[in-house]
């Protein structure tokens, strides 16, 4: 599994926690956002297990999307740990400032179109209505509301740079996209680019 290297105390309590289950993970979700999160999947928990995360770019598989969220809320538990204990979330003016369960929460969130648009079962005409990104991104917008997700400024910021900046954003010598934003892309990224083909949990 790790190519004969020897894991030193820090590098086997990774690994370890690296396989917890999705449903693990979730717990660190908390107060209303928990609610709306046991909500969406009592309703498409079914879907939701099943679903690919992507026609062919990253864990394209049957369950694959479940690993997705997995593993981005997996990397998200760590960063956050990084920015914590070194003090860095203290140096953030209080509109920027957030939490695990808000990182968690968007974790959550930043895919949820993907099993209405890759999963069986699911009509066509739906699967049709999100084939453009805008689309998809009103889609999500109306689970947030449907659901009841109680999402701040800063988190609304991180839903919209979650794949990064686009160049139509980018704007030279300002920051588009806030810490949060900035933290959620580095563990999306890492999952769909950096372990694609890893089956976990």
């Amino acid at each position: 599994m790790h190519r004969g290297r020897e894991l030193h105390a820090s590098q086997l309590h990774v690994a370890e926690m690296a396989q917890h289950p999705l449903e693990s993970w979730l717990e660190q979700i908390k107060g209303p956002n928990a609610l709306a999160v046991g909500r969406v999947l009592e309703t498409y928990q079914d879907l939701f297990n099943t679903a690919p995360g992507s026609r062919g770019a990253h864990h394209a598989w049957v369950g694959g999307y479940k690993e997705h969220i997995r593993q981005t809320m997996v990397i998200t538990n760590h960063l956050f740990d990084l920015m914590y204990a070194s003090g860095a979330l203290l140096y953030l003016p209080d509109e920027e400032q957030f939490t695990l369960s808000d990182a968690q929460t968007v974790m959550f969130l930043h895919d949820i179109e993907k099993p209405f648009l890759y999963g069986e079962g699911v009509p066509d005409q739906i699967k049709a209505s999100l084939k453009i990104k805008e689309d998809r991104i009103q889609f999500r917008s109306g689970i947030i509301e449907e659901f009841g997700f109680a999402v701040t400024p800063t988190m609304e910021n991180a839903l919209k740079f979650v794949e990064g900046v686009r160049d139509k954003d980018y704007v030279p010598g300002k920051r588009a996209d806030q810490p949060l934003a900035a933290l959620c892309h580095a563990a999306d990224n890492l999952s769909a680019r950096g372990m694609y083909n890893f089956r976990g949990a």
